[in-house]
């Protein structure tokens, strides 16, 4: 579907780790988010007032039994982009004020 942004994890009592992905399409909607299931292709419909990342955790628990080790962890290469995409924005929109304040 798309980039995935952040990776839950959580393992179930037999030792079996579980993830859901937490995926942004850039095409679309700049900040428009799916979760899909790693394990068994589960993406459900996001028009709910429930947060995306509790109706993750009920997936997990509910449908793989993984309530134990419950991890979150951001996707290192969209952190990455993030610390440098955020300077260049900055130097960008201080040239700009620069150029049209002369």
């Amino acid at each position: 579907m798309g980039a995935a942004i952040r990776h839950l994890t959580a393992t179930n009592p037999g030792g079996q780790v579980f993830t859901v992905n937490i995926e942004r399409d850039f095409r679309y909607d700049p900040y428009r988010d799916f979760l899909v299931c790693a394990h068994c292709g589960w993406s459900p419909s996001l028009l709910t007032t429930q947060r995306i990342d509790a109706m993750a955790w009920e997936h997990l628990a509910g449908s793989h039994d993984a309530t134990a080790g419950r991890t979150d962890q951001e996707n290192e290469s969209f952190r990455k982009a993030r610390w440098v995409m955020l300077p260049l924005c900055a130097v960008l929109v201080i040239a700009l004020l620069v150029v049209l304040q002369s």
